[in-house]
């Protein structure tokens, strides 16, 4: 074979070469474009920056809110506003059972003429009841009619079975001038063993003067 067939051979055999080495290179490049990879799996080489974002979450607060009490065993207790520093208060016992209800007042304020009564419902049944604020009346030695002030008073309404609960209540009215005492009536009490009636009355429950 003389040198210039050699020679053919030889420049023929390069550009095969060149060729398939074009055809292996031309898609890593596209890769390296693309993905910002070179190479397969474990031999892959990362040429682009990535940056990472932590993921941050927030936890919503919870409301300190009063539920259901309803199954629940204790004592609910509403937060309890300081008397005035010109009230009359006097405290004592005055209270009423009826069936597995009692009742009992506490404390009674008087000031300028608007009364605040402290109260004690004890419910002694396995069932819940209800002792709702617009269903609470009073009416004094005067035989003057009033009723509780909702936006005022501060009671649960609510009683799980065997439970206690304490609140207040404001009368919606300044009392009379001559009144010097009231009974005070929880009607509409709503439950599986609440009382026959579904009424108790406190009576004989002094004003403070």
């Amino acid at each position: 074979m003389d040198d210039g067939t050699h020679r053919k051979k030889s420049s023929a055999a390069l550009k095969i070469s060149l060729v398939v080495l074009g055809v292996l290179v031309l898609p890593a490049v596209i890769q390296a474009v693309t993905a910002g990879t070179v190479g397969v799996g474990a031999l892959s080489v990362t040429l682009r920056e990535t940056s990472s974002t932590t993921p941050t979450s927030t936890s919503p607060a919870s409301d300190d809110t009063v539920g259901s009490l309803d199954g629940a065993v204790g004592t609910t207790s509403p937060e309890e506003a300081p008397a005035s520093a010109d009230a009359k208060v006097l405290t004592g016992s005055w209270k009423q059972a009826r069936g597995l209800l009692t009742v009992e007042i506490t404390k009674v304020e008087n000031v300028g003429g608007r009364v605040k009564v402290f109260v004690t419902a004890v419910n002694a049944s396995n069932a819940k009841m209800d002792l709702p604020v617009a269903s609470i009346s009073a009416v004094d030695d005067a035989q003057r009619d009033y009723g509780a002030s909702e936006p005022t008073s501060r009671w649960p309404v609510s009683i799980a079975k065997n439970s206690t609960i304490n609140g207040y209540l404001e009368l919606d009215r300044k009392v009379g001038a001559g009144a010097t005492s009231f009974s005070l009536t929880f009607g509409g009490i709503i439950g599986q063993l609440a009382p026959t009636g579904g009424a108790v009355t406190v009576t004989g429950i002094p004003i403070p003067a």
